[in-house]
């Protein structure tokens, strides 16, 4: 599958909690509507993400069933990682 995918996707933190990020998101979201039925995006996991992944669940991104990765890669099951920014989920929203 061809899917857009979102790619390092910040907000300077004197601009969080604005409704920025939504506004960017709607923006990026309607283009690639216009270029398919859905939309792929990574987050990290540890709690310095905590606002992302509220943000993606509320526009309804859900996990796309690879799993975590890590380091560009998905990690295998009781594989040990560190959680640190490369510690990721894939989500995917479809339109």
């Amino acid at each position: 599958m061809n899917i857009p995918e979102v790619v390092d996707f910040n907000v300077l933190i004197k601009y969080q909690r604005k409704g920025i990020g939504n506004k960017i998101m709607d923006t990026v979201e309607k283009l690639a509507k216009e270029k398919g039925e859905h939309i792929s995006l990574a987050v990290g996991l540890h709690s310095g993400y905590g606002s992302a992944q509220r943000m993606y669940i509320k526009r309804g991104y859900i996990p796309d069933g690879s799993g975590v990765w890590y380091k560009d890669k998905q990690l295998e099951p009781y594989s040990k990682c560190e959680n640190d920014d490369d510690l990721i989920l894939y989500l995917l929203k479809s339109f």
